[in-house]
């Protein structure tokens, strides 16, 4: 008989390709994982793996990989659509989120999501614009929350709100390379002074791991300017940290600025109007795959969550 949780440590090892990685995901020993795939092997009664180095799947661990996904899927909307008939919320809920972005959103709307659906467990996945992405389409998320990306019959996207993107320059900054400029009086940047700090001061910089440094990289381009990189980094809030610190200028979204946990009471902001700057932030879920009730519920509390949020609902 299959076991799932078989099939789910098999899929979490087929995507880690290494046993020690897979089992440090899952939070279990190397022996117990293997203890696991072998069950299914012996179950079926071929190989899955080729264990010599590096791991690789055979052919029927290959089909296997695909069917197994199928085959849990179904398993999580079968279970999805027995409560929906019992006319229950309830169950888990997978939802994917960039670090940062969870942040910004997530407190508020996860607290709303407890307090009406406290029955409803959340399991939270932070990663990367294109992990999100594939777990939207793979279904391994229910879910995701971030910037919108092509277009999918597959997928709906519902708009939450655009942000601007603007250019932080720290006081400290602007003292050290432009000492009794008017701008720390009038605290309006043009995009003048603002070309001369990009060019001439520190510039913090995100790696590219997601949809802002690629913005960041093409507007720099555009304005035909090669910074001055003290620091690069994958990490959003370490450069908000650095940035409220006064080491240097950067550009994030408007509200990851908004809503930090930093002191940007001393910095001059600018607003980037002359290139192509919005970033549309989008709600995906698979539209083939079963939409329960809890996952309508939780769609249904971000947005309100969204549209009661100054700066967000309303630039919708």
């Amino acid at each position: 008989m299959i076991n799932f949780l078989n099939l789910q440590y098999f899929l979490v090892l087929c995507e880690e390709m290494n046993f020690r990685r897979a089992a440090q995901k899952l939070h279990i020993t190397q022996q117990s994982l293997s203890g696991h795939i072998n069950k299914l092997e012996t179950s079926f009664g071929v190989p899955l793996f080729d264990r010599k180095q590096p791991l690789t799947l055979t052919p029927a661990g290959m089909y296997l990989r695909k069917r197994a996904a199928e085959f849990l899927a179904m398993q999580d909307d079968l279970q999805k659509e027995l409560l929906d008939i019992g006319g229950m919320i309830g169950g888990s809920l997978t939802v994917g989120s960039t670090h940062a972005r969870s942040q910004v959103l997530l407190p508020a709307a996860f607290r709303a999501f407890q307090e009406k659906y406290p029955q409803v467990s959340v399991k939270l996945f932070e990663g990367s614009t294109d992990e999100l992405e594939n777990g939207i389409r793979n279904g391994t998320l229910d879910v995701s929350i971030g910037y919108l990306t092509e277009g999918s019959s597959q997928i709906t996207t519902i708009p939450l709100y655009e942000e601007n993107i603007i250019v932080v320059i720290p006081d400290t900054v602007i003292e050290r390379y432009f000492p009794n400029h008017t701008i720390l009086s009038t605290r309006k940047p043009d995009l003048s002074f603002v070309m001369s700090c990009l060019e001439s001061c520190p510039f913090l910089a995100m790696t590219q791991t997601s949809r802002t440094p690629t913005f960041t990289r093409r507007y720099l381009q555009y304005l035909n300017i090669s910074p001055n990189i003290f620091l690069e980094t994958k990490n959003v809030g370490t450069l908000l940290s650095f940035c409220s610190a006064g080491l240097g200028v950067s550009i994030f979204p408007e509200t990851f600025i908004t809503y930090s946990q930093y002191d940007f009471s001393h910095h001059c902001f600018y607003t980037i109007e002359d290139y192509d700057s919005k970033n549309i932030i989008v709600l995906n879920y698979r539209n083939t795959r079963y939409l329960s009730k809890t996952i309508q519920a939780f769609v249904n509390t971000v947005r309100e969550v969204v549209d009661a949020q100054t700066g967000l609902g309303a630039n919708r």
